[in-house]
């Protein structure tokens, strides 16, 4: 007997597939739960992470720069290239912060429906109900851990896999580490040029070379973290994104069911609260 779900084979002395865990008398995907096409979220929400990790890294660079301008300042006594630069890092953090808002609105919505399509698998099981989706990135201190469970409970229903992938746990941890190291990062730097005066000569440079010089090296470890973090994220969505809208393609009829034509009967699916696997 072939799965309907992947392709494989069931064996007639189990009651369902070895590879996707789909029961043997199971549909596709239940015919009466809403699904959710996730190609195209998930292509903008891959596009803003990336663009996010960009402006991350440049202005983690930045300081290498500012260094730059400011010994230059020191030497030729011109500060107005060293304002420029001030003024750029300035408007560069503005652009990410507006990336950063932007891509966790899509990758909070990816999350949502990708949680949600779970519910018309008949091999898969939510640990938490699909509010969670979203509470889990916004609630205080739940969002250390819920967003992981939730991603972990997607990849190994909509991947087939018994446990959850490496590559979720590995992601989950770098974003940890660039949250924390970020926020310690931005908290120093804002306390150092808070007592920086306007640049106006070379002394006021001079101050700006070393506030630069020691800004550099705090701001490599978040950077690494975002980069290992936002492309993990790039690959599980677009993976996550590829079995899911396939399984959908699947599962949904050919042809559009019209009144009075007789249809072969399709179990229901659970009710909500019930347990849908072991």
């Amino acid at each position: 007997m072939s799965c309907g779900t992947c392709g494989g084979e069931i064996s007639p002395h189990f009651s369902e597939c070895s590879t996707c865990r789909t029961p043997a008398d199971a549909p596709i995907l239940w015919p009466t739960a809403t699904t959710y096409r996730l190609g195209g979220v998930g292509l903008a929400a891959m596009i803003l992470v990336g663009v996010t990790v960009l402006t991350n890294v440049a202005l983690a660079l930045v300081p290498g720069l500012g260094r730059v301008v400011a010994e230059q300042t020191t030497r030729d006594g011109d500060a107005d290239p060293l304002v420029l630069a001030i003024l750029a890092e300035a408007l560069l953090a503005i652009a990410s912060g507006v990336a950063i808002v932007a891509a966790a609105v899509l990758v909070i919505i990816w999350c949502y429906r990708a949680y949600k399509n779970l519910e018309a698998f008949p091999d898969a099981g939510q640990t938490l109900s699909s509010g969670w989706a979203i509470a889990g990135w916004l609630v205080p201190f739940a969002n250390f851990v819920v967003p992981c469970r939730v991603m972990a409970n997607i990849a190994r229903d909509s991947l087939w896999r018994a446990r959850t992938p490496v590559l979720v746990g590995v992601w989950w941890a770098a974003w940890l580490v660039y949250v924390i190291s970020d926020w310690y990062v931005d908290v120093v730097d804002r306390g150092k040029a808070d007592e920086l005066p306007f640049p106006e000569g070379r002394y006021h440079a001079g101050l700006y070379a070393d506030y630069y010089a020691a800004a550099l090296p705090r701001n490599l470890l978040p950077m690494i973290a975002s980069i290992v973090a936002g492309v993990l994220l790039i690959v599980l969505i677009r993976k996550i994104s590829t079995a899911q809208d396939r399984r959908i393609a699947r599962g949904q009829p050919s042809a559009p069911v019209l009144p009075a034509m007789i249809v072969p009967y399709l179990p229901v699916p659970p009710e909500a609260g019930d347990t849908i696997k072991a």
